[in-house]
């Protein structure tokens, strides 16, 4: 007769090494933030080698233009996002990994 164990969430997660399903949580949202920050980064490497340039350079071009041009106005609104979405992520990963500081590094 086989023998049946009952799992909870909560003897899986101390099972991995998580002392509390916060700890998980973080463990967790650190590595989706870590995933949306290398997309992030990766999108502004390709604007910057599209454009051979830095967005502050980029946003000097584009203020100093007095025609429009809009391929130059999607990339530069599109690259000002990653670019505040990067410090947005940064400061997200701080404040989670704060709470972060007991869980096991995957």
């Amino acid at each position: 007769m086989p023998l049946t164990k009952t799992y909870t969430t909560e003897s899986i997660l101390t099972a991995l090494g998580y002392p509390d399903p916060l700890m998980a949580a973080c463990q967790h949202a650190r590595l989706i933030l870590l995933g949306r920050l290398a997309r992030y980064q990766v999108a502004i490497q390709q604007l910057e080698t599209r454009w051979g340039c830095s967005l502050t350079e980029l946003r000097a071009r584009y203020q100093a233009k007095n025609q429009e041009d809009f391929v130059a106005d999607d990339d530069y609104l599109t690259w000002q996002w990653y670019s505040e979405a990067v410090d947005t992520v940064k400061l997200q990963l701080a404040v989670v990994s704060k709470g972060n500081s007991h869980a096991p590094v995957i």
